[in-house]
């Protein structure tokens, strides 16, 4: 009775082995492995051009900014400075507001 278990195995196993040659087995596998990796590759080219490509105008609009800081701490640094050879304007005393009249309290009781 064993032996007719063993040979039912063995037949169950080169069944199982067929049937997995047949649908496709690692060739299958392998050819999608093989496509899936070619166009990974192909996006990652795309992508890498892309970010240069962002990479570079991030560089400009960071340059230009810059620019712009520059000139404006220049004019500021003039406003505040004057143009050399030029006397500071002479300040003014802050005027002194006249007190406020309190309001009187009011009485408890």
């Amino acid at each position: 009775m064993e032996w007719v278990a063993f040979f039912i195995a063995i037949i169950a196993l080169i069944t199982a082995i067929l049937a997995y040659q047949r649908t496709g087995g690692t060739k299958e596998l392998r050819q999608k492995v093989d496509s899936l990796s070619s166009s990974m590759e192909s996006l990652k080219e795309r992508a890498e051009v892309g970010f240069k490509e962002q990479v570079e105008h991030l560089t400009s609009v960071t340059e230009s900014i810059r620019d712009r800081t520059a000139g404006a701490i220049d004019r500021l640094e003039k406003a505040v400075r004057g143009k050399p050879g030029e006397k500071p304007p002479e300040e003014k005393p802050p005027e002194k507001k006249p007190p406020r009249p309190r309001r009187p309290r009011a009485k408890k009781g």
